[in-house]
C-alpha cells in the first residue's frame, strides 16, 4: 500500500475513534469533558456510520448540553426539530414556501448557509428523538401539598380608580421611605405612597419598559429599561440616571443601544473607586454579558460572554480573596450558572457551576446561606414556558443546590412548581431561619389548589413547608419584591401583575398593578 495513503487511512481511523469517544461522552457537563466536542463541520465531514443517539450526542452537544428525548413529548419534538435542522443549514422540500430566517430579522450566522448534516444523518437523529420521546410527559413528582393561608402575612389588594393596563414590569420598595416604585410596560415609572393607600406621588415617562432600578441616594437612581419585551434582536435598551432638582426629575442617559437588557449589578470591579455596571443583555438570537468600566467620560465595555440569555447577575467575593466576582444565570439554550472569577484589571475567567438542558427554563436565582453554616447555597427557579415548547413540564420548580468539599454543586431539594418564574428569600418571621417565596407566571390553572404563589417556611430541621393564599387569585404574576413598606421593622412582599389579555387592547378596567402581602410581625 502507498505509504501516504496508509498514513491518511490511519489518521482518519484515529480521528474517527476520538469522535466516537466524544459522541459517547457527550451527555456529561461541558466542564467535565476531557475532549472538546467536534465542530459541526468536522461532524459533517465524517463518514462514520453513527447511530441516531451518537449523532445527537455530537450535534446537540456541540452547541449546548444535550437534551434527553424524554424532556419533551413527541408532538413538541416534531415542531422543534425542524428549526434545529435549519440552524444546521439543511433545508428540505417541506421548507419551500416558508419564511427564511433573514426574512424574520434573524442575524446572519445563526442559521448556517452551509449544510452541516446530511439528510441521511438528520433522519437518524430525528428518528432517535421521536422514537424515545414519550407521548405525554410524566406528571409532577409527589410533593408536600401546600396548606391554605400564608402564616404571618395578610393579603391586600389596593383599590385603584383610574383605568390603566395592568402590565407591571418592575417593583422596588425604597429602603428609607418605603415608597413603592412601579414600572409599566408602556414606558412609565410610578412612585406610590405606601403609607397612604398607594397614592401616586410621581409619574415619570421612560423611553422603553423599565426592568431594574438601583438607588444612589434619596434623590437619585439608575434605571435600566429593556426595550421590546417580545423576543427580538433590537438594541434599544437603555441605562439612565434620574436625579431630582427643583421638584422635577431629570434623566441623563448613561449607556444606550443595549440588547433587551434584563438585569444590572453595580460595584467597583477594577478598584478605581468608581462604580461600574454589569448588564445582562438577554437579547434573543444574539446577546451578551457586558461589564461597563467607568472612565473619565463614559464607559469602556468589556464583553464577558457573547451569548444570549444572561438573566441575572450577583456580585460576590466567591473565593474570599478580596476581589468581587460574578455569578450569572444564563437562560437561553446554553442554560446554567457560571462563576466569572475576577483576575484583575477588568478581566474575568469563567467557570461553569451548573449546566442545564435548553428546555429547562431557568428564570431566577439567589446565592444565600439558608442553613446558617456560612456556606451559601444556590436557590433557583426554572419555569420559563414562553418558548416553542409550551407544555407543562414536571421538572419545573424550585431547587436548592449545596456546595460539596470539592466545590461542586449538588441538588439537595426540589419542589415541583409549573412555570416557576421568580423568587425572594428572607427571614420574614425573624426566627433566625431563611424562608423562600416563589411565583409562577405559567401555572397549571386546573390544579385543585392554585399554585401561582407559594411561601416556603423553613422549619428548625431545615425542611421547607409550602403555603398558598387562601384567596385563589388568578392573576399572572411576573414580578416580586420585598421591603419594609410601612417602616415597622419587618419585610413585606409585593407581587406584580402582568395581564396577558390587556397587552393589545384599549384599557377598560381599573388598574391592578400588584397585590401586597403585609407582614403582621409588627
Amino acid at each position: 500500500m502507498n505509504l501516504k495513503l496508509f498514513f491518511k487511512l490511519m489518521m482518519r481511523l484515529a480521528c474517527g475513534f476520538v469522535w466516537v469517544l466524544v459522541l459517547f461522552w457527550g451527555c456529561d457537563p461541558i466542564s467535565e469533558r476531557k475532549q472538546p466536542p467536534p465542530s459541526l463541520y468536522q461532524l459533517s465531514q465524517s463518514d462514520l456510520n453513527l447511530s441516531g443517539e451518537q449523532l445527537a450526542k455530537g450535534y446537540c452537544a456541540a452547541c449546548h448540553l444535550m437534551p434527553d428525548p424524554t424532556i419533551l413529548n413527541k408532538m413538541t419534538w416534531s415542531t422543534l426539530l425542524p428549526d434545529m435542522r435549519k440552524r444546521m443549514g439543511l433545508y428540505l422540500e417541506e421548507d419551500f414556501g416558508t419564511a427564511m430566517p433573514e426574512d424574520e430579522g434573524v442575524p446572519e450566522g445563526i442559521y448556517s448557509k452551509t449544510p452541516y448534516i446530511t439528510r441521511e444523518n438528520w433522519e437518524k437523529l430525528e428518528a432517535y428523538y421521536l422514537a424515545n420521546a414519550p407521548d405525554t410527559l410524566l406528571i409532577q413528582a409527589i410533593k408536600e401539598v401546600p396548606k391554605l393561608g400564608i402564616p404571618g402575612f395578610n393579603l391586600e389588594v389596593p383599590d385603584f380608580k383610574d383605568t390603566r393596563s395592568s402590565l407591571t414590569t418592575l417593583l422596588r420598595i425604597h429602603p428609607q421611605t418605603g415608597d413603592l416604585w412601579v414600572g409599566h410596560r408602556f414606558r412609565a415609572l410610578y412612585r406610590l405612597d405606601s403609607k397612604n393607600n398607594f397614592f401616586q406621588l410621581d409619574s415619570l415617562p421612560t423611553r422603553v419598559a423599565p426592568v431594574d432600578l438601583i438607588w444612589n441616594s434619596p434623590s437619585s437612581f439608575d434605571l435600566l429599561s429593556m426595550g421590546k419585551m417580545d423576543p427580538s434582536n433590537d438594541s434599544i435598551g437603555l441605562l439612565s440616571n434620574f436625579s431630582i432638582a427643583a421638584k422635577s426629575w431629570k434623566e441623563v442617559p448613561l449607556i444606550d443601544q443595549l440588547m433587551r437588557p434584563m438585569d444590572m449589578e453595580v460595584a467597583d470591579w477594577n478598584g478605581d473607586g468608581k462604580k461600574d455596571y454589569v448588564l445582562c443583555q438577554f437579547g434573543n438570537h444574539v446577546g451578551k454579558l457586558s461589564l461597563f468600566l467607568s472612565k473619565e467620560e463614559g464607559f469602556t465595555e468589556v464583553i464577558l460572554k457573547s451569548d444570549p440569555g444572561a438573566r441575572r447577575t450577583i456580585a460576590v467575593d466567591y473565593e474570599g480573596d478580596g476581589d468581587l466576582d460574578l455569578m450569572v444565570l444564563f437562560s437561553q439554550a446554553k442554560e446554567g450558572i457560571s462563576l466569572f472569577e475576577n483576575v484583575g484589571q477588568g478581566k474575568f475567567k469563567e467557570k461553569q457551576l451548573l449546566a442545564f438542558h435548553p428546555a429547562f427554563g431557568s428564570s431566577d436565582f439567589r446565592f444565600e446561606d439558608l442553613n446558617g453554616d456560612d456556606v451559601p447555597e444556590i436557590v433557583l427557579v426554572n419555569g420559563d414556558n414562553a418558548d416553542q415548547s409550551q407544555i407543562f413540564k414536571p421538572y419545573h420548580g424550585l431547587r436548592i443546590f449545596e456546595r460539596d468539599v470539592k466545590g461542586n454543586y449538588l441538588e439537595r431539594w426540589f419542589y415541583p412548581l409549573y412555570g416557576a418564574s421568580g423568587l425572594e428569600l428572607g427571614d420574614f418571621d425573624q426566627d433566625g431561619m431563611m424562608d423562600v417565596v416563589a411565583i409562577s407566571f405559567f401555572p397549571d390553572r386546573k390544579q385543585t389548589s392554585f399554585q401561582n404563589l407559594i411561601y416556603f417556611k423553613q422549619s428548625p430541621t431545615g425542611a421547607f413547608h409550602p403555603y398558598i393564599l387562601k384567596e385563589q387569585l388568578a392573576d399572572h404574576w411576573l414580578t416580586l419584591t420585598k421591603g419594609d413598606l410601612d417602616l415597622d421593622g419587618d419585610e413585606d412582599l409585593v407581587i406584580g401583575t402582568f395581564a396577558f389579555n390587556q397587552l393589545y387592547q384599549v384599557p377598560n378596567s381599573p388598574w391592578r398593578p400588584f397585590v401586597v402581602l403585609r407582614n403582621t410581625l409588627r
